[in-house]
């Protein structure tokens, strides 16, 4: 099994879930490693996109004297998007139906 397709299988489960439509490795330049996805989707392309959003994130939390960003979503019409870290040198994007992946916020303390 050459490394591409060991971590294409860690993506396997991700894919399980009903209305996850896919689950791509991605260097944080942009650049797809490995991808398991519907047909319908273009994973090079999603991946070369979302570096555009990771450059955009590390230069937020430069300015706000931020170490580095943990988590981008993305929430479309039908589709919801979340990039987390994989590993030190990969980042997780998973892709599906808000059934299938939402996030949910709250403020925290007191009434304003």
């Amino acid at each position: 099994m050459n490394p591409s397709d060991a971590l294409a299988s860690k993506l396997a489960p991700y894919r399980e879930r009903p209305g996850v439509k896919g689950a791509l490795l991605i260097s944080h330049d942009g650049f797809l490693v490995a991808a398991a996805a519907d047909a319908d989707v273009d994973t090079e392309a999603v991946a070369a996109h979302l570096g555009g959003a990771i450059d955009i994130a590390a230069r937020l939390a430069d300015e706000l004297a931020q170490r580095e960003t943990r988590l981008i979503t993305v929430e479309l019409d039908q589709l919801n998007i979340v990039l987390a870290p994989f590993s030190d040198e990969l980042l997780l994007c998973l892709i599906g139906t808000p059934e299938a992946i939402s996030l949910e916020y709250r403020l925290r303390g007191g009434r304003a």
